[in-house]
């Protein structure tokens, strides 16, 4: 795919523009290294990171990555080549027209970049069904346990009474006095 910008190249010896425009090429699909990269970058940010500073992770790595050549030349009018290198200064001394080409590589690139980290976050965010039961289960050959009895009661007499009371202050200490029966 080719996108055009205004032409960013430096002026003929008269002053004159070298050519109207600029035209970039694009890659049509990133390759797997490339789309593995841009996804890796993204992984790499700080874990506080906002959507923004992701977008302009994925921008940068779309031009660096997408762009296979352009007609940009120099002084002398010899092509440029698009080296990571030229890129990152073309986006440094061109930045309205770098986010012209930032546009147009995301119509190309979000889709195959994003779409796979989308389904992964989904996935990991989603609550898993169970069917059936989560109780533990037995094949019916064990006993149920026996309720237990009451117990009786004494009429005996204790050998000695034990009391409890709460501080007045609502504290949570407790006094402990002992009585001994005779």
């Amino acid at each position: 795919m080719n996108a055009t910008i205004p032409c960013t190249c430096p002026p003929n010896k008269d002053g004159e523009p070298r050519h109207a425009e600029d035209t970039v090429t694009f890659r049509d699909r990133l390759d797997f290294q490339g789309a593995v990269t841009i996804r890796k970058a993204i992984g790499l940010l700080d874990d506080d990171a906002g959507a923004d500073e992701v977008l302009a992770a994925m921008s940068i790595k779309y031009l660096l990555l997408g762009i296979t050549g352009w007609s940009r030349v120099d002084d002398k009018g010899k092509p440029l080549d698009p080296s990571r290198a030229a890129i990152r200064a073309f986006m440094d001394e061109h930045p309205d027209d770098a986010m012209t080409l930032v546009n147009a590589a995301d119509e190309l690139y979000a889709e195959q970049v994003l779409l796979p980290l989308l389904q992964k976050a989904q996935a990991s965010s989603l609550p898993t069904p169970t069917s059936g039961s989560t109780s533990a289960r037995t094949d019916g050959s064990e006993k149920r346990p026996r309720p237990l009895r009451q117990s009786s009661t004494s009429t005996s007499r204790t050998d000695g009474t034990a009391t409890t009371s709460s501080p007045r202050d609502g504290g949570s200490s407790s006094s402990l006095s002992v009585t001994s029966a005779a």
